[in-house]
């Protein structure tokens, strides 16, 4: 396709300022070709031609120049792999970059002769081939699949793998939305994450998890210029649209399609979440400026004691904007906010923040299965060590392989950490609480295998901290509390056992209940309850056994839950103590014995 004539202007300042930053990092593209191991000027290098293919592939997709975009933009994203240290820079691709610097060279001047790209299409086509090849690492080619979208056993592993980790940082600073907000840095980090994601998808053409993620950076970067939301809890938001990010990923494997399912609600709630004053909706429009947005307000201010006006009020009164004028951009006001709250209600139909079997599902199958095997390797090359001498290459095999299995070991229990905080995420969001969840000593235990054993057992103790333990916010506050209650997951190693402790700074149990479920149990003379310390009654709560739920309800067993655990600890050999004080909170803590 020809440039349009209308932008001519454009092309030539585009190709001479694309020309002019050639210019500037050639001769260190060509110091690097020469010395490879030039770190002193490396970065800066990266850095650069990371900027200049990223300002290429953007006006050259303005003006629809496709066959320089496309290089650029396969560029831009190798490059974005070197900075961000998932890919090292080695002299073949230091050899590619010098090779994409000579076609923007040789190809724009071309460009802005013949006003179009199309004689470029066959160089444009071997070169990015060749970028694709090197971000594989001599793997498969990428095969196409429908529109942009590529076959699972074509598209790189990489690709996947780098997505996965993306999306799990993104979901773990959300999870700790209320910590992060506002931590400056840490949001710059998170934009430059989605941004990232948002890269890897328009280079693949998954243009709706494109848009998404745009989305998601906008908002995000709005908040960071000093906009508001106007709702308490964006982060719920932000997580329903990174699990339908993962959700269509999980598509993309199965069936080939990069189709976001309910994208337009989810691109209506993010563009609900922030605030949209009415000064800011007549500037947009074009009916006034800023200047007379500043002279309104400060007129607002000086009759507010007197007269108090609502700002639209103010600027009709100054002759800015009409009666008309005012109620359009008013009625565009609540037309948005509609649309936001309808994209909510239908999100949360369709995909509920959280059911009542899903987090424990969740928590066994994608950690606790894979980490109990992954755990079973690493004791068993340990074992084979031990029985068989190894000697020479067979003995760094060895080491290798057990290097290889505690690193995916380890991996292993980050995820499981990861997805123990989004879990209660979620039953925070069910039971319409705030919690603040800690998650200390997961990683210094020395057999990683016993913590995915009590995968169930935390899982339920969990959703009985959050469902029951804390407070709604409310009741916290006329308690005299923090608004957000407090949840800790605290795990440590003593002696040959495994100690792992939930604790919660709620309501925690009323001991005259527990008292008379003792005494209706048969579990201790109603004349002895008095000699029991607090410790001693709340023992007798994990001694009692289960009972149907009627008599759950009325306080007079342990729920199935409860029992639960007590039957798992005990299959283990171990036991369950509990600390309980009246409006102070629970800790119960699981002892088991190290499982060799």
């Amino acid at each position: 396709m020809s440039v349009p004539e209308e932008d001519y202007s454009i092309l030539d300042d585009f190709v001479q300022e694309s020309l002019a930053g050639l210019k500037r990092v050639t001769p260190f593209v060509q110091a690097l070709v020469e010395q490879p191991d030039r770190e002193d000027i490396l970065p800066k290098v990266i850095e650069r031609c990371f900027h200049l293919f990223h300002s290429i592939k953007g006006t050259g997709g303005f003006l629809q120049l496709e066959q320089l975009v496309r290089p650029a933009e396969a560029m831009e994203y190798l490059l974005d792999r070197i900075r961000s240290g998932v890919q090292s820079m080695h002299p073949r691709l230091v050899a590619l970059l010098a090779e994409s610097c000579q076609f923007m060279e040789k190809g724009l001047p071309l460009v802005l002769a013949e006003k179009t790209d199309q004689r470029l299409a066959p160089s444009a086509e071997a070169l990015t081939g060749a970028i694709f090849q090197a971000i594989q690492a001599g793997g498969e080619e990428f095969e196409e699949h429908g529109a942009g979208v590529l076959e699972p056993h074509g598209m790189h592993d990489a690709f996947f793998m780098e997505t996965e980790n993306l999306l799990t940082t993104a979901e773990q600073e959300f999870v700790l939305w209320d910590f992060i907000a506002m931590d400056h840095q840490r949001m710059e980090d998170l934009c430059r994450l989605l941004y990232r994601l948002k890269q890897n998808f328009a280079l693949f053409e998954m243009r709706d998890l494109e848009r998404l993620c745009l989305a998601l950076e906008s908002t995000l970067t709005r908040y960071l210029q000093g906009e508001f939301f106007q709702t308490e809890y964006p982060e719920r938001v932000f997580l329903r649209s990174i699990d339908a990010v993962r959700s269509t990923l999980t598509g993309i494997a199965r069936l080939g399609d990069s189709t976001v399912t309910g994208l337009d609600h989810h691109l209506a709630a993010l563009q609900g979440l922030m605030r949209q004053p009415i000064g800011t909706l007549l500037i947009e429009a074009g009916l006034v400026d800023s200047q007379a947005i500043e002279s309104a307000l400060e007129m607002q201010k000086s009759s507010r004691e007197t007269a108090p006006r609502r700002l639209g009020e103010v600027l009709v009164d100054m002759g800015k904007v009409t009666p008309d004028q005012l109620q359009h951009v008013l009625q565009a006001q609540h037309s948005n906010r509609t649309r936001a709250a309808q994209a909510e209600t239908e999100l949360s139909g369709v995909c509920p923040a959280s059911a009542e079997s899903p987090p424990a599902e969740a928590v066994y199958s994608e950690v606790s299965i894979d980490g109990r095997k992954i755990a079973r390797i690493v004791e068993l090359v340990n074992q084979l060590a031990m029985v068989y001498p190894l000697q020479g290459s067979t003995a760094d095999l060895f080491a290798e392989l057990l290097a290889l299995a505690q690193s995916c070991n380890q991996e292993a229990l980050a995820a499981f950490s990861s997805r123990l905080k989004r879990m209660v995420h979620d039953l925070a969001v069910q039971y319409n609480k705030r919690v603040y969840f800690v998650v200390e000593g997961i990683d210094t235990l020395l057999d990683q295998r016993d913590i995915f054993l009590l995968a169930d057992p935390l899982h339920h103790l969990l959703r009985n901290g959050v469902a029951h333990g804390l407070e709604t916010v409310e009741e916290r506050v006329l308690a005299g509390k923090r608004k957000s209650g407090k949840l800790t997951l605290t795990a440590l190693q003593h002696g040959n056992e495994i100690w792992v402790s939930i604790e919660d700074d709620g309501l925690g149990f009323d001991l005259q209940t527990i008292t008379n479920l003792a005494v209706a149990q048969g579990l201790v003379a109603r004349e002895g309850v008095g000699h029991l310390t607090h410790r001693e009654l709340a023992q007798l709560f994990f001694r009692a056994p289960a009972a149907p739920p009627g008599e759950i309800q009325a306080g007079l067993s342990p729920g199935a839950g409860l029992a639960a655990v007590r039957d798992r600890v005990q299959q283990l050999q171990g036991r369950v103590e509990m600390l309980t004080r009246p409006g102070k909170g629970t800790r119960i803590t699981l002892k088991v014995p190290q499982q060799h």
